[in-house]
C-alpha cells in the first residue's frame, strides 16, 4: 500500500530542508498528543459498555499467571508481576501480551530485545486491542514514536471503556514527563472503577508534578484508604511529602511503609533519598548500602549505587564522588549496562570544575553507548541526548560558541526522528542555555519553559526572567528551584548552591 502524500516516512525522503524536518516532526509529535487528548475525552463520554482488556491465550495456567502479575503491578510489586509473567510465558510461548509487558518493565536489556521481538512475532494471532498495545510499547522503544503513538491513539479510540488501557497510557505518559496528559487517563480509569487503586495513586504523582499537592495529598489518601494493608501508599505519601518538602513526614511514612512490608525495599531506597536531600549524606549513604545489598536485580543496584555516589557531591567531596561513580561505571560495563555506564560518567561531568576533565569525561560517556551494548533504541538515544546537552551546556560555560553551536545542531537533528519524551526536554533545554548566552531571553524563556522539571533549565529560567526585569516569574521560578526535593543529580549540583546564594542574598537586604 502506497503512503500517502503528508507521510512522516515518506517527508524524510523528500530531502526538505534539516530546519523544516525537526519543526514538522516535532509538531506532528504535538498533534499526535493533542488528538490521543480530544479522542480520549471524548470517547470517555460515549455510553458503550464495560471491558475489560483482551487477552490472547489458551492456556489457564498462563493466563492465571498473567492476572496475578498484573494484580502485582497494580500494586507496585514490579519484580513479582515479571517473576509471574514469565511463568505466563512458559506455560504459552504465543502469549503476545504477556511478552510485551515484559520488554515495557524489564531492567535487563536482553530480556527487553528478546521479550519484544516475541510479542511482534505473535501480533497478527491476537485480538485488535492487544495488536495496537504491542505495536505501541513496541514502536516506542525501538524511538519510532510516531507510529506508536498512533497505535496508542486507535487504542484509546477504538477501546474508551478498558480500564487498564487508560491506566497504562497514563503510566506511558507519566513516563515521558508528560503528566498533564497523563492526568484525563488516569482519572477515566477511576472513574471507570472508583475501587481500581493505582489510577489514584499515580494521578496523585501527575498533580505533585504539576504543583498542586491539595489535590496530590488528597488523592493519594484515597489510595491508602483502598489499601490499608499494602507497603506502597506509604511509600507513595513519603514520596508526595518529600516533593512538597515535608521531609520529616516523609520519613515516617517510609518507616511505616517497611514496617508493613520489611522487604519493600523502594521505602529503604526513599530513606536514603530522603536523607541525602536533608543534608545528612553520611546517613544517606548507610540507608543506601542497605538498598544496594537487597536490589533485586543488577540494573537498579548499579542505578542505587550512584544516587549514593551523588551524596558526596552534596558534601563538596569531589574526590569521592569520583571513585564511587567510577566505580559504579566499572560495574555497569561489567555487567553490559551500557546505558548506565554511559549514565555514570555523565553524571561525574555535571559537577568537574576542569573543563577538560569534563569533556573527556562526556567522551567516555558517549564511547559506553557505542561500545555495542544491546539496549532499546529509545534508551539510547534517551542517554545520548542527555549526554549533548550537557556537551553543549559545558562548550557554552566555556565560551567555545561554535563548537558549542554544532552540537546543538546535532541534538537538534536528533529531535526531528525522536520528537518525545527526555529526547526533545534535552533539546529545549540545551536551546535555552545557548539564546541565554546569547541574550536572547525571550526566545529562551520558551524554550525553558519546555524543560521545566530540570534544575539546570530552572536556573537558566531564574536568569533569563531576570534580565528581562520580569521580577514575578523570576521570583516564581526561583522559589520552585529552591524547593526542588527530587533525589536527582542535577538537584545535587545545582539547588544546595542555589539555596545559600539566596540565602547570601537575603542576609545581605
Amino acid at each position: 500500500m502506497r503512503c500517502g502524500p503528508d507521510c512522516h516516512r515518506c517527508l524524510v525522503g523528500r530531502e526538505l530542508p534539516k530546519e523544516k524536518m525537526a519543526e514538522m516532526s516535532r509538531v506532528y509529535f504535538r498533534i499526535s498528543m493533542v488528538f490521543l487528548l480530544l479522542v480520549s475525552l471524548a470517547s470517555a463520554c460515549a455510553q458503550q459498555p464495560k471491558s475489560e482488556m483482551q487477552v490472547t491465550t489458551r492456556s489457564a495456567k498462563a493466563r492465571a499467571a498473567f492476572e496475578d502479575g498484573m494484580a502485582k503491578m497494580e500494586t507496585l510489586h514490579w519484580d513479582a508481576a515479571l517473576q509471574s509473567w514469565r511463568k505466563a510465558v512458559q506455560a504459552d510461548p504465543q502469549f503476545a501480551l504477556a511478552h510485551i509487558l515484559l520488554a515495557m518493565l524489564s531492567r535487563d536489556p536482553l530480556e527487553q530485545f528478546s521479550e519484544r521481538d516475541k510479542a511482534m512475532a505473535s501480533q497478527q494471532n491476537v485480538g485488535r486491542e492487544e495488536q495496537l498495545i504491542i505495536e505501541w510499547i513496541g514502536k516506542a522503544s525501538q524511538g519510532q514514536w510516531i507510529p506508536a503513538i498512533q497505535a496508542m491513539n486507535e487504542a484509546a479510540a477504538e477501546f474508551p471503556q478498558d480500564k487498564r488501557l487508560a491506566w497504562l497510557t497514563g503510566l506511558w505518559l507519566e513516563g515521558q514527563r508528560q503528566s498533564p496528559r497523563a492526568i484525563p487517563f488516569f482519572e477515566r480509569a477511576i472513574q471507570l472503577d472508583p475501587k481500581f487503586a493505582d489510577p489514584w495513586n499515580q494521578v496523585a504523582y501527575c498533580y505533585a508534578r504539576t504543583g498542586n499537592f491539595d489535590k496530590a495529598f488528597a488523592d493519594m489518601k484515597t489510595y491508602a484508604d483502598l489499601l490499608p494493608n499494602e507497603a506502597n501508599p506509604q511509600d507513595s505519601l513519603a514520596e508526595i511529602s518529600r516533593m512538597a518538602g515535608r521531609l520529616e513526614e516523609a520519613l515516617t511514612h517510609y518507616r511505616a511503609s517497611l514496617k508493613i512490608d520489611p522487604g519493600f525495599i523502594e521505602s529503604q531506597l526513599g530513606l536514603g533519598d530522603t536523607y541525602a536531600l536533608m543534608g545528612d549524606e553520611p546517613r544517606a549513604r548507610a540507608e543506601y548500602a542497605v538498598a544496594i545489598q537487597k536490589a533485586p536485580n543488577k540494573a537498579q543496584a548499579t542505578q542505587w549505587m550512584m544516587q549514593s555516589a551523588a551524596t558526596y557531591v552534596r558534601e563538596g567531596n569531589f574526590s569521592a564522588a569520583d571513585m564511587a561513580f567510577r566505580e559504579a561505571a566499572r560495574l555497569a560495563h561489567d555487567r553490559n549496562l551500557g546505558g548506565l555506564e554511559a549514565e555514570a560518567y555523565r553524571m561525574m561531568s555535571l559537577y568537574q570544575k576542569d573543563h577538560a576533565k569534563a569533556i573527556d569525561l562526556l567522551k567516555k560517556a558517549d564511547a559506553s553507548l557505542s561500545e555495542g551494548h544491546q539496549m532499546p533504541k529509545a534508551t539510547y538515544e534517551q542517554e545520548i541526548a542527555l549526554i549533548m546537552r550537557s556537551w553543549t551546556a559545558r562548550l557554552i560555560k566555556n565560551h567555545e560558541m561554535e563548537q558549542a553551536t554544532a552540537m546543538l545542531k546535532q541534538l537538534e537533528e536528533l529531535s526531528q526522528y525522536s520528537p518525545g519524551g527526555r529526547v526533545e526536554f534535552s533539546y529545549h533545554g540545551a536551546a535555552g542555555t545557548m539564546l541565554v548566552a546569547q541574550g536572547k531571553y525571550e526566545e529562551a524563556v520558551s524554550q525553558l519553559e519546555e524543560d521545566s522539571q530540570n534544575p539546570f533549565s530552572l536556573q537558566q529560567l531564574t536568569i533569563a526572567y531576570g534580565k528581562m526585569g520580569n521580577k514575578e516569574d523570576a521570583g516564581r521560578t526561583a522559589q520552585k528551584l529552591a524547593g526542588f526535593y527530587e533525589p536527582t543529580m542535577e538537584q545535587a549540583v545545582i539547588v544546595p548552591e542555589f539555596r545559600k546564594s539566596m540565602m547570601a542574598m537575603e542576609n545581605t537586604k
